[in-house]
């Protein structure tokens, strides 16, 4: 029996947040996945399989396995303490692994909650042996279940006893008209923290009008250029987002009747439906919360983030 201690160098997979997280509700608790890299004994095939597992853990138990923000993480650890092999016609390697899993706040570097199991896998190669070991994670394991309720009662509570550093740091961030960053900042509140989510609803709405009157011109003077050159399509695309509430809702109105009325018939009625926000309030409130969603989600894609392995230690 051959005794040994080996720690596998794990190196994040450098995903930005627009190819990680395309899908992902930015109002529900979300975990990035972070992943092992280029190493010695897990080829591509081997990852993949872990990601789908840990995936498969983490939507089990009612949590998104995707954050846009990257600030809540769970990564795996793999330490192999005992290794044999049984030599004959084929050699057969045999090894004990312990699987870890972790939950930490990337900013902070705090470990919000972990789990370890020993596993045991055999194969004519250490790779296969490993592979076998990996296959053996159940996603029913009830204290991977322990594991991520800890780790979301964890999120929630960060969540409710900092949303008034919270809110001051969107308020900061709108005072120095950085309003996509304050909305950001604010769209990722789950809906879970129920106290929080429910208060920072009006600064986010504070937030949007803020930033509608500072587009508000720029998107219609693109319109009217994409008009002049009749691509009226994405004149009603850049019309979008400018809100009922902006001082160009007017001129916004007549450049969608205008424009609506040059498109095919299943885009017209799309923009129809979109002149009738004008005056309806239940549609108009779902307008807006879908838009800040959009501003918030297009902030986050277009600063992707790469972590390092040795970053979260």
């Amino acid at each position: 029996m051959i005794k040994k201690i080996l720690m596998f160098v794990l190196i994040l997979v450098s995903n930005t947040i627009h190819s990680q997280n395309t899908d992902a509700d930015l109002n529900s608790i979300s975990l990035s996945v972070v992943l092992p890299d280029n190493s010695e004994y897990l080829t591509q095939r081997t990852v993949s399989k872990i990601e789908t597992k840990i995936q498969h853990i983490v939507t089990r138990n009612g949590i998104s396995g995707s954050g846009y923000s990257n600030e809540f993480l769970i990564y795996p650890k793999f330490e192999i303490f005992d290794e044999s092999t049984v030599t004959g016609m084929r050699n057969l390697v045999s090894l004990e692994v312990e699987f870890s899993l972790f939950i930490q706040q990337y900013s902070t570097r705090k470990i919000y909650a972990s789990y370890s199991k020993s596993l045991k896998g055999s194969g004519t190669t250490k790779q296969k042996a490993l592979n076998n070991a990996i296959s053996k994670i159940s996603a029913s394991d009830p204290k991977l279940k322990d594991f991520i309720k800890i780790g979301k009662e964890k999120i929630l509570s960060y969540y409710e006893n900092n949303c008034d550093q919270i809110t001051k740091d969107a308020d900061a961030y709108i005072q120095m008209k950085q309003y996509q960053q304050a909305i950001a900042i604010l769209s990722t509140i789950p809906r879970e923290a129920k106290k929080c989510y429910g208060n920072v609803q009006q600064k986010s709405v504070e937030a949007y009008n803020a930033y509608q009157k500072q587009l508000c011109k720029e998107n219609i003077l693109t319109a009217k250029t994409k008009l002049a050159n009749n691509d009226y399509s994405g004149a009603l695309n850049t019309l979008r987002y400018v809100d009922p509430s902006s001082p160009c809702a007017k001129e916004a109105e007549s450049l969608i009747t205008k424009s609506a009325s040059k498109v095919d018939e299943k885009e017209r009625k799309e923009w129809n439906l979109k002149l009738k926000m004008y005056t309806d309030n239940y549609n108009l409130k779902k307008y807006r919360l879908q838009t800040i969603r959009d501003i918030a989600k297009a902030y986050y894609q277009s600063r992707p983030q790469t972590i390092t392995y040795k970053s979260l230690f």
